[in-house]
């Protein structure tokens, strides 16, 4: 496990992006802390299937467990900012299900920006292991959105 940077006073931008980092590694969403002198650090991580709980007292962490995953596991992740569609439109079966083996360059969702809509497609051939965002949320480059299991051919 990655040790948690420490600092003292101020952070300068390495110390915050280890920290960011590790929030990422450790699935933390939402940081919101009080130093001992009174101030107030917020730190958010990218949105992902549900929004945050509001905290329950000043300088409380809302810690997201992270899902359990096999060890060969790995993540298919947005290329792009946009909406995640997991369906080809309201009402219709997702694309991949969760247990579904999938070939490389198969179709696993769409992304819409700007009212266009980008088919995401398997960069390999896997299993699901499980969906990550909830269909019709927001994302940015590299938000993963499956657990996969890589196959070998």
């Amino acid at each position: 496990m990655k040790k948690i940077p420490s600092f003292s006073g101020t952070m300068d931008m390495e110390q915050l992006c280890a920290l960011m980092s590790c929030m990422q590694q450790l699935g933390v969403r939402l940081l919101d802390y009080t130093t001992p002198d009174g101030k107030r650090i917020v730190l958010r991580g990218p949105e992902t299937a549900q929004t945050e709980q509001p905290a329950q007292s000043r300088g409380a962490a809302i810690l997201a467990p992270p899902a359990p995953a096999p060890l060969a596991a790995s993540q298919l992740e947005a290329s792009m900012h946009g909406v995640f569609y997991a369906a080809p439109s309201p009402g219709e079966e997702s694309y991949v299900q969760p247990g579904d083996v999938v070939e490389e360059g198969q179709t696993i969702g769409i992304l819409e920006a700007m009212k266009t809509l980008t088919l995401l497609e398997a960069d390999y051939r896997c299993r699901i292991l499980s969906v990550l965002v909830k269909n019709a949320t927001m994302v940015e480059p590299g938000t993963p959105l499956f657990s996969v299991e890589k196959l070998d051919d």
